[in-house]
């Protein structure tokens, strides 16, 4: 009983604490419950009682803790993020050199299975409250455990992919520091059951754009939505046809087929993608607006375009509308909504900033953060993942010129290259538009359509039976997302350069990095081409970034166990079921070098 009046009291308090905007209402929320009176028999009695344990659950994604792992685990292993030289904090530069142990403090999973926790709570209890509350209908509830079942989902999905065997925790515990003991499954079992979760929430969670402007319309981006579901879907299923693929001719799982993987990869995305269409074109009726977009056109999915400006012809309307103030240069508000943003993590300037990144990335008052730019990234060659004219190299990050040591900004006394994405709430960089450390109020996004679309693009170029139709669909989405970027016309892709599966493969891996550099996507992109090849031979140029060393890490990465990290010491001592990874089994003995 003690256990279950500690959850319920540490709930309501990081709920009051947050300031955060999730609840529809506040009445009973605000009122405190004494702590002898929290048992579960009488503590879920409102809708406001359901309101704050799901807001607590997503609490725990925008958590410090939580941000700095979706950076950490899915972008710095990768080829286009390094850490500064003069950082002090040496496990991060553990990690991007290969010498991860079990006692580093980012294989501790515990954020996650916390979220998750307040996820089973919801969904065990919320029904309850429906027989209780005459406030809270069956169609309320129905949407608030769509929304469980998809964060629950949600942090099993960053689990499977950062740690591959994990243990699935579908019971709710009474105690947030007792969460249960449970055995690791195969991560292609994992899969399918994140994918039950992610069925259960498509036929519950409310419709994108559904919530109303009277409420809270930043409930469509902040709260979990249908498009934001089927976002996940696509995401999971690529990652079930890369697992069926390493796993396939092994006798350790039955696997799918993973070119049924893919093609349900292309209905979900599918589904987003006209699902965003449907919505812009009626925004645009409705508010008697003339554009040039749709099939036949230069912009064949309605994205939102640059506004090219000759008084600053670096600066990326686009980078503004997602990762700025959404302002435009004159300081006016776009006439546009916010569409192309299918689910993001939601911050403001006071109550709840967003310290992970402002730390990771850098702030007016600071300067450059823990993290910087790979400056291979930006390189001046023929091989440039970016073209001169690109908006999005002088958006994401601190470069001055294409090729250049110069930046400027908050790196200003740096030769190091700065990230620019999520810091500055004006593009380009250089304007010195900084977001300031206590005021950091740049949402976290975790999925937005030209992710979705390049994500088709994936699916299409790796089918085993992928036709030039099929290719010819794959390079026109790529070149859709690349071409809203470029400003001169000579830069935008030839068709006639990507003949085969593997050019428009490689094609969609790259404009993937262009476009979502920085957003912790980079790493996890990597690991699926290694798992596709059964190898880690195609991955190993992220060692180039590593001064000195870059050989001793390509070394380190021979084995595809090492591209995921182990389970926590910490974890390992309280779970008797867990098996750490092969590749850390004696890592707590081993010297770091």
């Amino acid at each position: 009983m003690k256990k279950m009046r500690k959850i319920f009291k540490n709930t309501i308090s990081a709920a009051l604490l947050s300031g955060m905007t999730l609840l529809v209402s506040c009445t009973d929320f605000l009122t405190i419950y004494p702590a002898n009176d929290i048992i579960h028999e009488n503590f879920w009695q409102t809708v406001d009682d359901v309101n704050g344990m799901m807001a607590t659950g997503y609490l725990q994604l925008l958590s410090k803790d939580a941000v700095e792992r979706m950076v950490v685990w899915g972008e710095l292993r990768g080829d286009n993020m390094c850490v500064r030289k003069s950082s002090s904090n040496i496990t991060y530069k553990y990690i991007v050199e290969g010498n991860l142990r079990d006692d580093n403090s980012y294989c501790n999973w515990a954020v996650f299975y916390r979220a998750i926790n307040y996820a089973n709570l919801v969904l065990e209890f919320a029904p309850l409250v429906v027989e209780r509350d005459p406030n809270f209908t069956q169609g309320d509830c129905d949407i608030v455990m769509g929304e469980m079942y998809a964060l629950r989902a949600m942090a099993h999905f960053y689990l499977v992919r950062t740690f591959r065997d994990i243990p699935l925790s579908y019971k709710a515990s009474l105690n947030d520091s007792d969460l249960g003991t449970y055995p690791q499954v195969h991560p292609c079992v994992a899969l399918d059951s994140i994918m039950n979760d992610l069925d259960r929430a498509d036929a519950l969670v409310m419709r994108t754009g559904g919530f109303p402007n009277s409420v809270n319309s930043d409930f469509n981006y902040s709260r979990i939505t249908r498009d934001a579901v089927r976002a996940m879907k696509t995401d999971v299923n690529l990652w079930r046809a890369a697992f069926a693929t390493y796993y396939q001719g092994t006798d350790s799982v039955q696997v799918g087929n993973p070119d049924d993987y893919y093609r349900m990869a292309i209905a979900c995305s599918d589904s987003v993608m006209n699902s965003y269409m449907s919505r812009i074109r009626k925004f645009y009726d409705e508010n008697k607006i003339k554009v040039e977009a749709g099939p036949g056109t230069d912009n064949p999915y309605y994205l939102a375009q640059n506004i090219v400006s000759k008084l600053e012809p670096k600066y990326s309307t686009v980078y503004d509308n997602f990762f700025g103030s959404g302002k435009d240069i004159t300081g006016s508000f776009f006439i546009a909504e916010r569409g192309e943003i299918l689910f993001e993590l939601k911050f403001d300037e006071t109550k709840n900033v967003n310290s992970a990144i402002s730390g990771l990335y850098g702030n007016s008052k600071d300067g450059l953060g823990t993290m910087c730019v790979n400056k291979n990234y930006v390189k001046d060659s023929k091989d440039n993942i970016y073209k001169e004219s690109d908006l999005r190299v002088y958006s994401y990050t601190n470069i001055d010129e294409l090729g250049s040591n110069n930046s400027s900004g908050v790196s200003e006394a740096s030769d190091e290259v700065g990230i620019a994405k999520y810091v500055y709430k004006t593009s380009p960089a250089f304007t010195g538009d900084a977001r300031t450390k206590d005021n950091f109020d740049a949402n976290w996004v975790i999925y937005r359509l030209t992710d979705v679309m390049l994500m088709k693009a994936e699916a299409l170029a790796h089918l085993s039976t992928s036709t030039r139709e099929d290719l010819d669909e794959a390079y026109h989405i790529v070149k859709a997302v690349n071409n809203r970027s470029l400003t001169y016309a000579a830069d935008s892709l030839r068709i006639t350069d990507y003949t085969s599966s593997d050019d428009v493969a490689k094609l969609v891996l790259d404009e993937r990095v262009r476009e979502l550099a920085f957003e912790g996507k980079r790493w996890y992109d990597l690991v699926r081409v290694a798992l596709r090849d059964k190898s880690t031979a195609n991955i190993l140029f992220v060692a180039d970034k590593v001064e000195g060393a870059s050989s001793a890490v390509r070394k380190k990465m021979q084995s595809i166990h090492t591209i995921f990290f182990p389970i926590a010491e910490s974890e390992m001592n309280v779970n008797s079921l867990l098996v750490q990874n092969p590749a850390y089994e004696t890592s707590s003995s081993i010297e770091q070098n």
